[in-house]
């Protein structure tokens, strides 16, 4: 026992010694690797390594230096290789060695690697210079190791000859880091992905794909994208591989969506094995208004139309607590902002019931209104006069007396006006009145200037020397959006008030300006523009669309009135507000084309009787459109619908999604306007210089021509799918054209004023004819223009004369037919004055004339129990004629004298009683005197059997009868005009 205890007391002093002597070794080493770095001589160093060695043994081995490897103390060789390569390592700083001996023992001739289980090997490559490298003894993968690190000696050749060992170096660190190749793509952690949805909604987070890289780097083992290979999908994926839909998904489009993923690793590469995304629709309950039509007929003139008439909202069992809902109709691609009445402005006043005396500055151009004829018009709202006005050129000048020179100090003006933003700085003039020359002086004026609605207001004479009131400044967006708006200014000196739309605002600016100096000179009043009297120009010209500018001097309208003006006749109607329950709120915007409606809902409980859900709807049901226009502007009216709920639950409270919806206003049935009546009549020169009545017998009818429904057609005539039914409304204008024009101081056409005033109505009129316009009732146009006088005072150089009469509604939207009169001269005869005969003949022709127009060439118009037809000749003196032709001519006198007197004593007796039976239905002879020359010798009567000859024996015995009578006065003789088919009494002298 004790001898083993001895034996290993002993080993156990051996391996500390041996320890011990390694340690030494190795510090000793270290001082000699030092001291060949820091001196290329032999130093204290050298000294220190001679007393540690015996100089015996140095000189006997001739090795005496170790070599060293040229790296700085605590510096270490770093190395780079690519995977799967055994091409040499690139180290830094390279590796070499140096050996201060001579001979091999100064020769690198070994670089060895201390551990054993690295796959590098070391190698000389020169062993004079000792430089050396490193090479992989396999091909490396940075996915098993990314990085080696070991130590490496330099050994020196020694003397072999002498059997002297190989001395070798200190150790030195190598650290080689494994360079990654992007050898692998991505690889998805699963073999395919499941997701289900619920439809209507939007996720963002459906499910997430992922995928690894088996690269060791970070630019070639992480991901970086993912991507939907599926074409026209409604998902996307993020970077992170979380897949979301971009819109709503719907059961009906499709029950389930199949997608192909792919990934790409940060170097680009992509998997090699996509992925299948496989995501089920489920269907739900869809929230939102139920049963109700996008496309509302409108029939016109039908009253008020149900929008919603079987609506129900579908709520999927939530309860709602609270719902708000949002009508809108859109309208203001109609017309002016909506559907208005077209009529010209001062017909409007008077059907607000404004008082009279409006003077419309902008009327559809005809006959007395010739001023706004060369303005641009907008002829696509269906019978809207809109004016437009360029910005540069466009403007007008009002003729003098159609506006007062003086306003007073009441008065209005009124305009529709369309406008948008300009930019420049500059003023444009809506109206304006100036000094007509020399200076540019303006005496009111209405004009915008950078979006703000400016009025001047200079007052002329009075007390020069104290300030007033002169412009009046409105700041409002409404001058620039490009919008329709009703603008009216009412003055009432000095207060002066804007109406926007009807609703009122006050300036926000007043400046006080001095009065205007009495002058001599003229004023212009101006439209579109404002004239500079200085310059002689127009400038300040308005940019935008104007329609029915007014003026009304002496009066300020009321709030009601201009209101009225600006009411759309069509709207959003509702009127059951008896049926909303508590809390419920129902109001309309101004224009009455908004509405909201809410309601306010407590739990449902069976025994609960308090306001609900189903209640509120059937109120919403009775939510109705309407249009007051008898002829409405046919088109379509977006209706929008949007709801705001609140639920009990509000996590799980349902969105109600908007409606949008559409009111169709189908063409009305347009009227055919129809005149009529006599359309030729005879009047004697006297009765004509009196005033004769040519629209006497008028009719006036309007009519529509409507589809027949099915049942109904049985009960028609053959060929009748239509009907013809007539029907009752407005008129707005007529007007009366005299063809040729009216001859001033002999010609006139005048209406009673007591009747324009009763209807209050305008007449304008011109050398061409009258106007007669204001709204009124087609029977009240029937009567007045029946009362129309045509005057001629001098009737005897005419012969004939057209009268045209037109009628228009709706600002002439709707026109009727030409209804022409003709009126025929009736001249008297003067047997002593042969001048007269020419007239005659001429009137005789004309007459001719017009029964072959009537009649027909060779058409016989005479009665068996008429008169014989009279031609009428003359003849005139002419001092150059023949002896033959005067005697022709007195024999002729003679004859014309002697037959007359014979027709006048055989018909006498008869003569009243054949001119009243005769007459043409559509021509008046009414006692006219008609101066004509007879030839007995031509007269024939409808069925006589004599012949010539016969004729002539009975001229030869009437003149032996008359002989007697040669030298008797001319007596009053009736002849019969029977060249139309009716009598007319001639008194020949």
């Amino acid at each position: 026992m004790i001898i083993r205890w001895s034996v290993l007391l002993l080993a156990l002093l051996c391996g500390v010694l041996a320890e011990d002597v390694r340690t030494w070794e190795d510090d000793v080493e270290k001082v000699w690797t030092k001291d060949q770095i820091s001196s290329s001589e032999e130093d204290d160093s050298d000294k220190f390594w001679k007393e540690t060695k015996s100089s015996e043994e140095d000189d006997k081995d001739g090795n005496k230096h170790k070599p060293w490897l040229e790296i700085e103390d605590g510096q270490i060789f770093h190395g780079l290789i690519n995977e799967n390569d055994m091409s040499m390592v690139e180290l830094h700083p390279k590796l070499k060695a140096s050996d201060k001996d001579s001979g091999d023992a100064g020769k690198i001739c070994q670089f060895r690697i201390t551990q054993q289980d690295v796959p590098f090997d070391a190698y000389v490559l020169n062993p004079n210079t000792g430089e050396g490298y490193i090479r992989a003894r396999k091909e490396l993968n940075c996915e098993d190791k990314k990085e080696y690190t070991f130590t490496i000696q330099a050994y020196d050749c020694g003397i072999p000859e002498k059997g002297i060992q190989q001395k070798k170096s200190h150790k030195a660190t190598v650290r080689i880091q494994v360079n990654d190749v992007n050898e692998h793509g991505p690889e998805f952690t699963a073999s395919g992905y499941e997701a289900t949805v619920m439809e209507g909604k939007n996720y963002d987070n459906i499910l997430k794909v992922e995928a690894e890289d088996r690269d060791c780097s970070p630019g070639f083992s992480q991901i970086c994208s993912y991507e939907i290979v599926t074409p026209n999908v409604p998902f996307q994926i993020s970077e992170d591989g979380i897949i979301s839909n971009t819109e709503p998904l719907q059961y009906v489009d499709g029950h389930n969506y199949i997608l192909t993923v792919t990934a790409y690793d940060c170097g680009q590469r992509r998997a090699d094995l996509d992925v299948l995304v496989t995501i089920t629709v489920k269907e739900q309950c869809h929230p939102g208004w139920k049963d109700f039509q996008k496309r509302i007929e409108y029939e016109p003139f039908s009253g008020t139309k149900a929008l919603l008439p079987k609506v129900y909202l579908e709520t999927c069992g939530e309860e709602v607590s609270d719902i708000t809902t949002t009508f809108t109709l859109e309208t203001s691609h109609i017309g002016k902002g909506c559907d208005r009445d077209t009529y010209s402005s001062s017909s409007l006043l008077k059907l607000c019931g404004a008082s009279q005396g409006s003077i419309d500055l902008l009327p559809a151009p005809g006959l007395g209104s010739e001023w706004t004829q060369n303005l641009p018009t907008d002829e696509g709202h269906e019978g809207d006069q809109v004016f437009s006005f360029d910005g540069r050129q466009t403007g007008v000048e009002i003729p003098e007396g159609v506006v007062p020179k003086n306003l007073t100090n009441q008065f209005t003006i009124a305009t529709w006006m369309k406008h948008r933003e300009t930019f420049g700085g500059d003023k444009e003039t809506i109206l304006c009145k100036s000094d007509k020359k020399e200076l540019n002086r303006h005496h009111y004026s209405l004009y915008v200037h950078n979006c703000k609605l400016m009025f001047l207001l200079r007052h002329d004479g009075g007390d020069l020397e104290t300030f007033r009131p002169a412009e009046f400044h409105w700041k409002i967006p409404q001058v620039c959006d490009k919008e329709w708006h009703h603008y009216a200014i009412t003055v009432d000196f000095p207060e002066v008030n804007l109406y926007v739309d009807g609703i009122p605002y006050s300036p926000f600016l007043v400046t006080d300006d001095w009065p205007l100096h009495p002058s001599k000179f003229d004023t212009r009043l101006t439209l579109g523009a404002c004239w500079q009297g200085g310059d002689q120009e127009l400038s300040q010209y308005f940019r935008g669309e104007l329609a029915g500018l007014l003026i009304h001097p002496g009066k300020t309208e009321t709030r009601r009135v201009i209101s009225c003006l600006h009411n759309c006749n069509e709207s959003l109607e509702f009127h059951s507000f008896d049926e909303t329950g508590p809390g419920s709120e129902v109001h309309f915007n101004p224009d009455q084309t908004q509405l909201f409606l809410r309601g306010e809902f407590t739990p449902k409980n069976p025994d609960n009787e308090a306001y609900t859900l189903d209640k509120y709807t059937k109120v919403l049901q009775k939510v109705a459109y309407q249009n007051g226009r008898q002829f409405p502007t046919p088109g379509m009216r977006a209706l929008k619908i949007h709801t705001e709920v609140n639920c009990f639950d509000d996590e799980t409270c349902i969105e109600v999604p908007d409606v949008d919806a559409y009111v169709m206003v189908l063409h009305p049935e347009e009227p055919t306007i129809n005149l009529s009546g006599t359309d030729h009549l005879a009047r004697r020169v006297t009765e004509l210089d009196q005033g004769v009545t040519p629209f006497r017998d008028l009719r006036i009818v309007s009519t529509i021509v409507r589809d027949v429904e099915e049942e109904e057609e049985e009960e028609l005539q053959e060929g009748g799918a239509t009907e013809v039914t007539p029907i009752s409304h407005n008129l707005d204008a007529c007007q009366i054209t005299v063809d040729p024009p009216l001859e001033s101081g002999k010609e006139e056409l005048t209406v009673p004023k007591e009747d324009l005033a009763r209807l209050r109505l305008e007449k304008s009129t011109a050398t061409n004819g009258l106007v007669i316009k204001g709204v009124d009732t087609i029977a009240n146009y029937e009567d007045i223009l029946r009362k129309v006088i045509y005057r001629n005072s001098k009737a005897g150089d005419y012969f004939d004369r057209v009268l045209k009469l037109k009628c228009s509604e709706m600002n002439g939207r709707y026109e009727s037919n030409e209804y022409a009169v003709e009126l025929k001269v009736l001249h008297t005869l003067n047997v002593a004055n042969p001048e007269s005969h020419v007239k005659v003949a001429a009137v005789a022709q004309n007459v001719a004339q017009f029964v072959h127009a009537k009649h027909g060439v060779g058409e016989s118009v005479v009665q068996p129990h008429q008169v014989p037809q009279v031609v009428a000749s003359s003849q005139s003196a002419n001092v150059v004629t023949s002896l033959v032709i005067v005697i022709c001519v007195g024999f002729l006198i003679f004859m014309i004298v002697l037959g007359v007197y014979r027709i006048r004593a055989a018909n006498r007796r008869n003569m009243d009683s054949e001119w009243d039976q005769a007459g043409e239905p559509r021509m008046e002879w009414d006692s006219s005197d008609l101066t004509i020359t007879v030839n007995p010798m031509d007269v024939e009567y409808e069925g006589a059997e004599s012949d010539s000859s016969d004729d002539d024996d009975d001229s030869a015995h009437d003149d032996s009868d008359s002989s007697d009578d040669d030298d008797e006065p001319p007596r009053e003789v009736h002849n019969l005009d029977i060249s139309s088919n009716n009598f007319s009494e001639t008194h020949c002298m």
